[in-house]
């Protein structure tokens, strides 16, 4: 009768190492365990659309999830049109989903052909306005154009929504004056460089007004009302102003 030969020790430790490192993997992808919460940080588009773009709810298993995150960025961009960019983030069993949205910056018209500007600056021809974005007027020089734009989308999406108007409109005064037509009644003049900074006063001066009217934020942050002597000598200047290319 032959010994039984002894199992070599290079087989128990491979063994040992091959259960830990089992035990390793389970306790990374926790099969067991499925997705908490899903947090959706958007601005406009709703949440529910987002994590059902991306394939994901709160029982999603977590191996599904874990060291996938890229990949469920990428196949959310592929599947929805209107983002940007989208950053997925796995804490312990909540899915945090931060998307930027497409924003449409407004549009322009050249040789009688309006365009469309997205939030780069890019510009692609359409049939007409969809009424979501400010229309740009009076711009001969496309750097100022971009400038304009680039401070457009960095405003609050409650302040890019009351802007319907931006018409570049130079006077003696002001080589960079701007003329923002608001949609709760009010014209903004305002100057190139600092538009997008200074435009954040308008809130609280326009509750303050009494009537409808100008609020000039070109060298300080004043208004008064339409048809007010201020309103009338302004009008007169903008008379003798002759626009510059």
């Amino acid at each position: 009768m032959k010994e039984k030969k002894p199992v070599p020790r290079q087989f128990w430790l491979n063994l040992v190492i091959f259960a830990a490192g089992m035990i390793a993997l389970m306790v990374v992808i926790r099969p067991w365990q499925t997705v908490r919460e899903v947090t959706v940080h958007s601005a406009t588009i709703p949440a529910s659309v987002i994590a059902t773009d991306a394939q994901v709810s709160d029982k999603t298993p977590i191996w599904r999830v874990t060291g996938q995150t890229g990949f469920i960025a990428q196949q959310l961009l592929r599947r929805n049109h209107q983002l940007d960019s989208a950053q997925v983030t796995l804490t312990g069993q909540q899915l945090i989903i931060d998307v930027v949205e497409k924003v449409t910056a407004g549009y322009v018209q050249k040789n009688g052909q309006w365009q469309v500007i997205d939030r780069n600056g890019h510009q692609r021809p359409i049939t007409a306005p969809k009424g979501d974005a400010p229309v740009y007027a009076g711009f001969k020089s496309t750097k100022i154009l971009q400038q304009v734009v680039s401070q457009f989308v960095g405003l609050e999406l409650t302040m890019r929504q009351n802007i319907s108007q931006i018409t570049f409109s130079p006077t003696k005064d002001n080589a960079n004056r701007l003329v923002i037509v608001m949609d709760d009644g009010n014209t903004v003049y305002a100057s190139c460089q600092t538009f997008g900074k200074k435009i954040s006063f308008y809130p609280g001066i326009a509750a303050q007004m009494p009537a409808k009217g100008i609020v000039d934020l070109q060298f300080g942050a004043y208004s008064h009302g339409y048809g007010s002597q201020s309103d009338s000598a302004q009008k007169t200047k903008d008379s003798k102003t002759t626009q510059t290319p």
